[in-house]
């Protein structure tokens, strides 16, 4: 299979093209290369920010983002098993959800996939999740980590509110948090006081994985 077509997924899916993005993922996937799994996945991820800043910018709508979001996540789940090791260990387990205020998951749901391939275990608390279930996340699970997504600028705020409420938990210095979306920045990161910035679901799950392998 060529390098060239796996290129052009990015392009069918931004195009809503859900025929041309299923011909060229099974096409992917029946070559069993995870190399070439992972250069979809990539390119999904890299349509999905696309997606984002569109529905941002009014360029595109509700029915949009939920029909792109749809198209990706039955081609994530056919690509994602094409990367795991079945033979490997839990790498450790991370907690992730949608700030309350907001109902979207297409960047979650990447992250989501990427991470569990590479051999994390993935507590899913959906979207639109509000500060106390959060914490009740962390105490039930203890993850090495807590991620939070976020694609509307509207409901970042919730973001340091979590934060603030895990710190007055007692839960805060034993939990690293990771944060990401559209509406996210490495800068509003920090502000909050999360300990780190995924600008996409790569870099996100090698930094946990780094975390995982602490002592």
């Amino acid at each position: 299979m060529s390098v060239q077509l796996i290129d052009e997924l990015m392009a069918a899916l931004l195009d809503l093209d859900k025929p041309n993005v299923v011909k060229i993922v099974d096409a992917t996937t029946a070559s069993g290369d995870p190399d070439l799994a992972k250069r979809a996945i990539d390119s999904i991820a890299a349509a999905l920010q696309v997606v984002g800043t569109r529905f941002q910018e009014g360029e595109w709508f509700l029915d949009e983002l939920v029909y792109s979001g749809e198209i990706a996540k039955e081609a994530m789940e056919e690509l994602s098993p094409l990367l795991r090791d079945e033979g490997e260990t839990s790498a450790g387990t991370i907690v992730i959800g949608t700030i309350v205020g907001d109902l979207h998951d297409l960047g979650k749901n990447i992250f989501m996939n990427y991470a569990s391939s590479a051999g994390l275990e993935v507590i899913d608390l959906g979207v639109n999740v509000g500060i106390e279930d959060f914490t009740r996340a962390v105490v039930d699970h203890r993850p090495v980590a807590l991620g939070i997504s976020c694609l509307l600028t509207s409901a970042a705020g919730g973001i340091g509110r979590v934060i603030e409420a895990l710190s007055d938990a007692g839960l805060r210095s034993s939990l690293k948090i990771i944060v990401g979306g559209a509406a996210i920045t490495e800068a509003f990161a920090n502000d909050v006081g999360a300990d780190a910035f995924a600008p996409d679901a790569v870099t996100g799950t090698d930094i946990i994985r780094s975390w995982s392998s602490e002592p």
